[in-house]
């Protein structure tokens, strides 16, 4: 059982990612960009320990014998499949075979395990392949990085992660091979606490990979830390809890606002649970968790309390999940109707307070749930991520480097797209194509259908369909063809 794992891609001495293949399961170091077959699984089996299994997208284990031979088919690990990930000088690493004590090494179909000693060859950049997107905790605070709008610096000062500025996106700049994090203003942190807009060698960082825990460093032996008031590097010879953090997924946060009175859905101190507030604060921020097989959904409260059917029907919150929390979410156009296993559907009384009833959806039983935590959208789907293609205006949904555009919702529940560098918006052409041109927001739908997994409906009233060849566009008919992008 792997302690901690971090999925990567492996990037050689000549600008090669490591593949796996499917075909006699054979790794080379051939493609120049990260798809599927280039995502490698690192397994910290200790904690700090620098012993590490390395499983491919076809969940085998790459392993070494005597001769140096690599192989790729072990569907267990073995002794020759432990290799200890050892961090050079550069930031780079190298993986050497604790049973032969031999180097990791090679480029295109000569890949091996027989270097007695780190070269150039031996030596492999982490390019981290989770979703941009996420949480950043530090094991020392025990807290999350949030940024302080107030005071123009990232705290970690957050015990849940909650709401917008709880987002950081790390951006990774190929060139340089170093990687930037971007908070919900759109500003990277530079070593010296402040934010710049854009990648600088103040704010490109080194990575470091400590059993499974990210630790960047300016360069210059200082790291980013999280000790003092505010995020900034600082000098340290042995990185303590206090300079790793962890890059946990950062699932949906919605606020559930009632169409008959306008008001938002809140669990105030008390346990009270009612849709009756005019603003949007903590209280009115869920998390949604999305079973994956049964597709229903359950909303958590920054209390950590549940939404759930109570006594008499009425809506309550509940301190543990029970079946009564979860509910299946019916769409009609960017309106939600929240409907129980039993058939009905929750309903808002003329007072605010909430129950569940039976009847055909209308204004009191829809409601517009709305994306918070999402200042920056990042769309990737089994295919790569929705990005520019090269030398075009046009947005691919294979790209190996993604596009952020920055979300507005409106009163109606609609969902507008403008993208950051060129402050244009999407736009879609008569064959459902979507461009990064349009001077005015045009409106889409946002299903969410996973914690965080989304589905897109187009202003044509199809969905958004990306396909390997790169083609983004909205041709779907209905839920079932759309394409299910990560966000």
């Amino acid at each position: 059982m792997a302690y901690r794992a971090l999925l990567v891609g492996l990037i050689n001495s000549a600008q090669k990612y490591l593949t796996a293949e499917s075909f006699n399961f054979r790794v080379n170091a051939s493609s120049t960009i990260m798809k599927v077959k280039q995502i490698w699984t690192i397994e910290f089996l200790k904690d700090n320990s620098c012993l590490v299994h390395i499983r491919s997208s076809l969940r085998r284990y790459l392993a070494s014998d005597n001769n140096g031979k690599v192989t790729c088919d072990q569907e267990a690990p073995s002794a020759y499949s432990n290799f200890v990930m050892i961090t050079q000088a550069d930031g780079k690493v190298s993986f050497q075979s604790d049973e032969t004590k031999r180097y990791l090494g090679g480029a295109e179909d000569n890949i091996t395990c027989f270097a007695q000693a780190v070269s150039e060859s031996e030596k492999w950049v982490l390019h981290l392949a989770i979703h941009p997107n996420i949480n950043l905790f530090s094991p020392g605070k025990k807290r999350y990085l949030r940024y302080d709008a107030a005071s123009n610096v990232v705290r970690c000062d957050s015990e849940l992660p909650w709401g917008p500025d709880c987002v950081m996106t790390l951006i990774f700049d190929f060139k340089e091979k170093k990687y930037g994090i971007r908070t919900s203003n759109g500003n990277l942190i530079c070593c010296n606490g402040k934010l710049e807009p854009g990648p600088s060698s103040r704010s490109l960082y080194v990575l470091r990979v400590r059993s499974g825990l990210l630790c960047l460093s300016d360069g210059e032996g200082r790291v980013l830390s999280s000790r003092e008031g505010y995020v900034r590097s600082l000098k340290s010879d042995s990185p303590s809890k206090d300079e790793l953090f962890s890059p946990d997924p950062s699932p949906g946060q919605v606020t559930i606002r009632s169409l008959l009175n306008a008001k938002y859905i809140s669990i105030r101190s008390d346990g009270d649970l009612q849709a009756n507030q005019t603003e949007a604060k903590e209280s009115e921020i869920f998390q949604i968790i999305i079973n994956n097989t049964t597709r229903k959904a359950c909303f958590q409260a920054a209390s950590k309390d549940y939404l759930a059917v109570g006594p008499k029907n009425l809506l309550v919150s509940l301190a543990v999940l029970t079946d009564n929390c979860w509910f299946s979410l019916v769409y009609n156009g960017p309106r939600v109707g929240i409907k129980t296993s039993d058939g009905k559907f929750v309903t808002t009384k003329s007072n605010g307070q909430l129950a569940v009833a039976p009847g055909s959806s209308g204004p009191a039983q829809e409601f517009i749930l709305q994306l918070t935590n999402r200042p920056l959208l990042i769309l990737q789907s089994d295919y790569g991520f929705v990005g520019f293609g090269p030398g075009t205006s046009r947005l691919d949904g294979n790209r190996c480097t993604h596009e952020a555009s920055k979300l507005s919702c409106d009163e109606d529940g609609y969902y507008q797209f403008k993208l950051g560098e060129s402050r244009r918006y999407w736009e879609m052409d008569k064959d459902g194509f979507v461009t990064g041109t349009g001077e005015f927001p045009i409106n889409f739908t946002i299903q969410l259908v996973g914690s965080n997994v989304l589905i897109l409906k187009a202003p044509n009233g199809r969905y958004m369909i990306a396909q390997p060849s790169g083609d983004f566009k909205a041709t779907g008919e209905d839920a079932k063809s759309a394409t299910m992008f990560l966000y």
